[in-house]
């Protein structure tokens, strides 16, 4: 999986003893490079490029909100040490003065970071910039696709919910019929879910009058229902088909429809026969459906 970086052009600044200034000769810091969003559990590398320009580097620093967790002083023996952040877990031996790893990224791992670059003397010129990164944790599974009615009659109101599995930040659910998006008038968003560990869970209504159009030549409507979570579009799918219920009349497909469910991309779905609680009640639903498919 590709991470997306931040890359930050950086200022030259040196210390008098009273204050920093800027600079524009010597040590210069060309890039800080950190991805703006990982999985939780992967490495991370975070890149710090600068030219020395004559100077002689002392040392590299590396911080997480403020405090020291990383540095590479050449003169030292050993040169690299590591010190002790909540979340910061270096793999030293593949770090170095140019590049800092890290390692099972959990949710303290995400914030700003600073790479901090000083040179000896006679200048003991230092430059640094800074660059934050996010955490992401995606759903354990597809989307869960969940309607208060087996059966249907073009022209009746459709109504369906699809729920994520709790992750962070709360997924963005999107519906599709027949591969089409539907219009922003059909769909209810629900306020997410907290649960413990910091992930929400996410549910987002849709709520339709059935029309022929809606239905194919072999009469069954093809629903979708997505869950992206962050910019890395980690997407799991739910495809729900609702399908002829009773015999075809004169070569054509019938008025009544019933709900079936196909599982795909690892989905999982069910009917729930309550429309009221349904309706007024989502996040419950969704608990109530986990709870189903744990100890079911």
């Amino acid at each position: 999986m590709n991470s997306n970086f931040c890359v930050y052009p950086c200022i030259s600044f040196s210390y008098t003893g009273c204050g920093w200034y800027y600079g524009v000769d010597g040590l210069k810091l060309l890039q800080v490079q950190v991805p703006t969003e990982v999985e939780r559990g992967r490495s991370a590398v975070l890149g710090c490029r600068f030219e020395m320009e004559g100077d002689t580097l002392y040392s590299v620093k590396w911080y997480k909100g403020g405090k020291e967790f990383f540095r590479v002083v050449p003169k030292d023996n050993p040169p690299a040490q590591t010190f002790n952040v909540e979340g910061v877990q270096v793999n030293l031996a593949a770090s170095d003065q140019n590049q800092v790893v890290l390692e099972n990224l959990n949710l303290k791992s995400e914030g700003r970071y600073k790479c901090e670059v000083s040179a000896e003397s006679p200048n003991f010129q230092t430059v640094y910039d800074v660059a934050e990164m996010s955490v992401v944790v995606p759903p354990r599974d597809s989307p869960v696709i969940t309607s208060p009615k087996t059966v249907y009659r073009i022209g009746e109101e459709f109504m369906a919910n699809c729920s994520s599995f709790p992750s962070r930040p709360p997924a963005t659910i999107t519906w599709t019929i027949a591969d089409k998006p539907v219009t922003k008038e059909e769909l209810t968003q629900y306020p997410s879910t907290l649960i413990d560990g910091g992930l929400e869970a996410s549910v987002v209504g849709l709520h339709l009058k059935l029309r022929d159009a809606h239905f194919d030549r072999k009469g069954k409507m093809k629903l979708t229902c997505t869950a992206s979570v962050g910019r890395m579009r980690i997407d799991g799918r739910t495809v729900v088909n609702i399908s002829i219920a009773d015999a075809s009349i004169n070569g054509d497909y019938p008025r009544q429809r019933s709900l079936t469910l196909d599982s795909r991309s690892g989905a999982n779905a069910g009917i729930w026969q309550k429309s009221e609680f349904w309706r007024f009640c989502p996040a419950i639903l969704f608990v109530v459906t986990l709870m189903c498919q744990t100890f079911g």
